[in-house]
């Protein structure tokens, strides 16, 4: 009994670090998506089914689509609604009960794996807001940490944004998240965007250069590496085709 309640403790603890952000969180929902071998096609035209299911019942969520195409959910679809408060999921529900049947019709017949997700934006992390009109890739690297690290990684990055600033380094548009149901944690996600494969050529000026201008005794890049327990990255690419955008 003992045990239970110190790992309890210890989940909900880290979920209070992982929380750090004022005021009412902005949360999306991730849904991850891979196709049956050979039902890619299928999928596809059942995303768009479903798409005319949502304009039907005239719903408010938008409902964006990415495509993974490289890392190892490459052929996968991501299909994410955004900014949202906690509170608003309590309104969805009977939305939800009229949804899932037409899931279960129109999408998950060529389903292979899927999975779901509540990650929260981290405005006090982030360069810059989520955009209006989403670009057309973006990079995703995700940082998994150890639990005891989080404060300083989180410190690191706020180091790191200060820095670039300091020295106009020429970064992209982008913004983290931290996972805060659904997966391994702490996790914590940067979202990159880019206009197309070509906008993936790094400056000539690496980062850990310029930062070294502002913080010549202590890289806050260093503390982000020992931070990290893994990384990974994958490029996504937005289908508008599949995608739900509410009037």
């Amino acid at each position: 009994m003992r045990k239970y309640a110190v790992v309890c403790g210890l989940v909900l603890w880290g979920a209070s670090v992982l929380a750090q952000t004022t005021g009412p969180q902005l949360v999306s929902e991730v849904n991850l998506a891979t196709p049956k071998p050979g039902m890619q096609a299928q999928f596809e035209e059942g995303r768009k089914r479903h798409s005319a299911f949502h304009a039907a019942q005239k719903d408010t969520w938008n409902i964006y689509v990415w495509e993974v195409v490289t890392g190892e959910n490459t052929g996968s679809y991501l299909m994410a609604s955004s900014g949202h408060n906690w509170k608003d999921f309590d309104a969805r529900e009977a939305f939800d009960k009229t949804d899932a049947p037409d899931v279960a019709k129109n999408l998950q017949p060529y389903i292979a794996e899927s999975a779901r997700m509540m990650y929260v934006y981290r405005d006090d992390l982030s360069l810059t807001k989520p955009p209006a009109t989403l670009a057309k890739m973006r990079v995703i690297t995700r940082y998994w940490l150890t639990v005891e690290s989080v404060p300083a990684f989180i410190e690191a990055v706020k180091k790191v944004n200060e820095g670039i600033k300091k020295t106009n380094f020429p970064v992209k548009p982008s913004r983290w998240y931290s996972l805060a149901s659904g997966g391994e944690v702490p996790q914590f996600v940067l979202v990159s965007d880019r206009a197309s494969w070509a906008d993936m050529e790094p400056p000539e000026k690496t980062l850990d250069a310029a930062l070294k201008e502002v913080y010549p005794d202590a890289n806050p890049l260093d503390v982000i590496r020992k931070s990290t327990k893994k990384l990974s990255t994958e490029v996504q690419v937005f289908r508008p085709d599949l995608s739900y955008m509410a009037k």
